[in-house]
């Protein structure tokens, strides 16, 4: 009795009733957790959805690769909230740990197949926001099936998860409108310095009529033969030129990265450009004079390598024609397009090599602005023609265009900036 003899408790005293844990579904997750997944989701979906364009004018395996992703997200997303079971939690994993891997592919090694094929590509904002988008749908979807050091996550209560959701969507809103966004779709955004803002040469370039291009069509390569659909070529045509292309074959196999090139003694002419390569001269070199294609002109050639570093990759080749009246003889068949640049100021290397500080063909540029930076000016280049014929850099337009598409700047793009502020710079990449 003498429980009943105690004082009794005050009003207040008595133990708060611990709070119930937020009811969950089959997928483990909570009410709020399946909102934020769902919303990571969401967000990824509309990033992949808003690359598609760009992707997709570039290469049709990229570009529907981009629309399934995004297609395969958005369902997700809303089987996540209508739908909740293991079997959805699986989908959402599965799936996202497959498109961060091949993410973490194309930014490391580059991805076998594409308009890219075997070139790695920077990290940006838009990619970087996607892809942890992703693993935060994958680690709060783990938390629900019992992974224990994100087991916290599937029980987190609605005023964290919609805090959660709000940021994954403003993530997604400032990725999508964010300057690496517009270098991926970017025809139809401006604010870009483009290599003298010039407009293509009529009928030079389908990209022209594309808007998201990447700034393709905005790139222009020196005083060239009007460039449309290949022509056909004769049986003996093919023959002939099947004899001249096999004189690159000792070049592809001796020369694959500029690394084993500089080692030979070859040397950079040039900067970098997208379209156009980082172009590199041989000790051997010896100009033709007349513009046949014999058989000492088609050995010594000048590489043309996608990139600046010691891996870049052999893309092609460029032969130079001096002392012509016109346009050279060439290659067999009507295909070879040689073109030529005006008002070019040199600058030698001591070791070997140039750098071309004002680019060519710009306007303004003079002798004496050369000779102030101790250059050599050259009021006309000679007739050159590229070869695109390395395996993997085929031009899709054609062998002998002088802009080949699958030569771009790092970030995927063919941004660059203005030619007179090249200087001694070894990339015209806006982002290099």
């Amino acid at each position: 009795m003498t429980d009943l003899l105690d004082a009794p408790r005050a009003r207040g005293d008595e133990p708060a009733p611990a709070a119930a844990p937020p009811p969950v579904a089959a997928d483990g997750l909570s009410t709020g957790a399946r909102w934020l997944v769902a919303s990571c989701l969401a967000g990824a979906g509309v990033i992949h959805a808003a690359m598609v364009p760009s992707h997709l004018g570039e290469s049709a395996v990229e570009g529907w690769g981009f629309v399934a992703a995004a297609w395969a997200q958005l369902v997700l997303a809303a089987l996540v909230l209508v739908r909740p079971s293991r079997r959805v939690g699986i989908g959402v994993v599965v799936a996202n740990v497959v498109l961060v891997a091949v993410w973490a592919v194309s930014r490391l090694v580059g991805l076998p197949f594409g308009a890219h094929a075997g070139h790695a590509e920077s990290v940006t904002v838009v990619d970087g926001v996607c892809v942890a988008l992703q693993i935060a749908a994958v680690v709060v979807v783990a938390g629900g099936a019992g992974w224990r050091p994100v087991r916290r996550l599937a029980r987190v209560r609605p005023p964290v998860a919609m805090a959660g959701a709000v940021g994954a969507v403003l993530l997604a809103s400032a990725a999508v409108v964010s300057p690496s966004a517009r270098d991926h779709a970017a025809g139809s955004h401006g604010g870009h310095a483009h290599d003298e803002g010039a407009a293509p040469a009529a009928g030079e370039h389908d990209h022209a009529a594309m808007l998201d291009d990447l700034g393709f069509a905005a790139l222009s390569n020196g005083h060239q033969h009007e460039h449309g659909q290949d022509a056909p070529l004769t049986a003996r045509e093919r023959a002939t030129l099947a004899r001249q292309l096999a004189a690159t074959t000792p070049l592809i196999e001796r020369y694959p990265t500029l690394g084993a090139a500089e080692a030979a003694g070859w040397h950079r002419s040039g900067p970098f450009s997208p379209g156009l390569g980082t172009h590199y001269q041989g000790p051997t070199f010896v100009p033709n004079a007349d513009g046949r294609m014999d058989p000492a002109d088609l050995a010594t050639p000048l590489l043309i390598f996608d990139g600046v570093t010691k891996d870049a990759p052999l893309a092609g080749f460029m032969y130079l024609a001096y002392g012509t009246t016109g346009e050279p003889a060439g290659f067999a068949g009507p295909n070879d397009h040689w073109h030529y640049h005006e008002k070019i100021c040199i600058v030698a290397h001591p070791g070997g090599g140039i750098d071309t500080p004002f680019g060519a063909d710009a306007d303004g540029v003079t002798a004496d602005m050369c000779t102030k930076v101790g250059g050599s000016f050259l009021p006309f280049s000679g007739y050159m023609v590229h070869v695109w014929n390395v395996p993997g850099y085929e031009s899709p337009d054609g062998m002998f265009t002088e802009l080949n598409p699958k030569i771009t700047c790092p970030d995927g793009s063919y941004h660059t900036i203005r030619t007179t502020d090249i200087g001694t710079r070894s990339s015209t990449c806006l982002h290099p």
